[in-house]
């Protein structure tokens, strides 16, 4: 299935009549099914300075809901940003008095924190923080915690190189799949983000954007890289422009969008994966992280 290339797509400013996002989404059966003990205090909320609910989401935010959403938050960060350090044991008494919650809440928010790989309960030991490499660091919520606490900066880099590694290799792969629903997909997702630059609307075009890159992760025809798109989603909805690898609401980066689709939509392998990467080298960062060859 062909599409009109980038240059025709409607000029800014105008005001073609266009669809939700939601009234394009393509259904998922439609698409092809792809291959050292602190001193004092004992604990971090053992301080009055410390807000028992800091980490209560905003309405609308992700997984989680009521107290046990709100203390799985809570520790969560704690344990992301090192407040609770490698080994510190969680005592569910404790916890419970501190936060005003009854022991079904915390032993509820422990075990969803130990299916996240932070903590380890055993016999006759307690829950314990587990060290970081045990930690699921592809988790959605880890991602956040980790981009919202100190490890900020290395979050974002690790998100980037992670994305520059495998969104070209996606692109290629779903080009040479010819999936026509996925290609007038892309091609709509596009149309959405140019009108989102002529609003202005930052929100808007962010989710798009997301749903176009995850797409191409879903479609690749890899189930590991499928189990990725996650992580990509987090990283351009946590952070959005530079710092997520694409260029944020400008008419270049709409060009460079549908660029891609064009590729995808010719069964370009080699241009899908050229245009990706044209993309995600406007990314502040990325001539330290790969810098170009030097001449002679």
């Amino acid at each position: 299935m062909s599409i009109a290339p980038h240059h025709s797509l409607p000029a800014v400013g105008t005001a073609p009549t266009v669809p939700s996002p939601d009234a394009y989404r393509v259904s998922p059966a439609d698409l092809p099914m792809p291959a050292s003990e602190a001193a004092a205090p004992r604990y971090p909320w053992d301080s009055p300075d410390i807000d028992p609910m800091r980490g209560v989401r905003k309405p609308g935010g992700p997984r989680g809901r009521g107290l046990h959403g709100q203390l799985v938050q809570q520790l969560g960060q704690m344990i992301v940003a090192g407040e609770v350090g490698y080994e510190r044991p969680l005592v569910p008494e404790e916890i419970g008095q501190r936060f005003e919650v009854s022991r079904t809440v915390v032993r509820e928010s422990l075990r969803v924190l130990e299916a996240k790989g932070l903590v380890s309960a055993r016999p006759n030991v307690g829950t314990r923080v587990r060290p970081v490499a045990d930690w699921n660091l592809l988790d959605p919520d880890i991602i956040e915690w980790r981009a919202s606490g100190p490890q900020r900066d290395a979050m974002r880099r690790e998100l980037f190189e992670l994305r520059w590694g495998i969104e070209p290799l996606a692109a290629h792969m779903a080009a040479c799949r010819n999936h026509p629903d996925v290609v007038r997909r892309l091609a709509e997702i596009v149309v959405i983000m140019q009108h989102a630059v002529a609003e202005p609307d930052p929100a808007s075009f962010t989710r798009a954007d997301a749903e176009f890159h995850v797409l191409l992760l879903q479609v690749a025809g890899n189930r590991l890289l499928e189990h990725l798109s996650g992580a990509v989603a987090s990283a351009l909805q946590m952070s959005g422009g530079h710092a997520a690898g694409c260029e944020h609401l400008s008419e270049s980066s709409v060009a460079l969008h549908a660029r891609l689709v064009d590729a995808v939509a010719a069964g370009d392998g080699d241009g899908a994966a050229s245009a990706m990467r044209s993309l995600l080298a406007v990314h502040p960062e990325v001539e330290r992280l790969f810098p170009a060859p030097r001449e002679g």
